[in-house]
């Protein structure tokens, strides 16, 4: 596993399941009003169906298209599952020997009651990538949500963090 990108993802999946067994299931399913009454377990399973998502569309060789993940509820309201889960994606991940394979990406953007639908060329690692980056903006919103309502939990200081956001930061210091 040398490359960076998909190295970012494992680590990514790291960074949830430090965090994800520090909680009850009461606080993972709960309905937080800071997160306009979504879950920790709501993101965290719009963060894992993403890599789900491409990981089911490169297996399958098809195009991938983010807007028909499965919404597996049973992510987003077991903690054990959650986890399973993550563990399982990560494991694909590091499988990963041909990131730069082509691929096909099919966006459906709905618009009053319609639906356009486009798509384009890409690679896996780019849309690792693009994963990676979206999994880093629930992080955050997690983070905050932790540290409101479970301030006990440990939360590791690049949770929610960009990896761009921190070599930013190093060269201002």
């Amino acid at each position: 596993m040398k490359n960076t990108v998909i190295q970012s993802a494992v680590e990514l999946s790291d960074q949830l399941c430090n965090l994800l067994p520090q909680l009850l299931e009461e606080q993972y399913i709960a309905p937080l009003a800071l997160f306009n009454g979504s879950s920790i377990g709501q993101h965290t399973r719009h963060i894992i169906e993403f890599y789900q998502c491409l990981q089911a569309s490169f297996q399958k060789e098809v195009s991938v298209c983010y807007e028909e993940r499965k919404r597996d509820l049973a992510i987003e309201c077991n903690l054990k599952e959650a986890i399973l889960s993550i563990k399982e994606t990560a494991k694909w991940l590091k499988t990963i020997h041909e990131p730069f394979y082509s691929m096909n990406l099919v966006v459906k953007d709905y618009q009053n009651n319609d639906m356009n639908e486009w798509s384009t060329p890409t690679t896996l690692a780019r849309e690792v990538h693009h994963c990676n980056e979206h999994a880093v903006h629930h992080l955050a919103i997690i983070k905050i949500g932790l540290q409101h309502y479970f301030p006990t939990i440990v939360i590791g200081e690049q949770v929610g963090v960009a990896k761009s956001t921190t070599a930013f930061q190093k060269q201002q210091s």
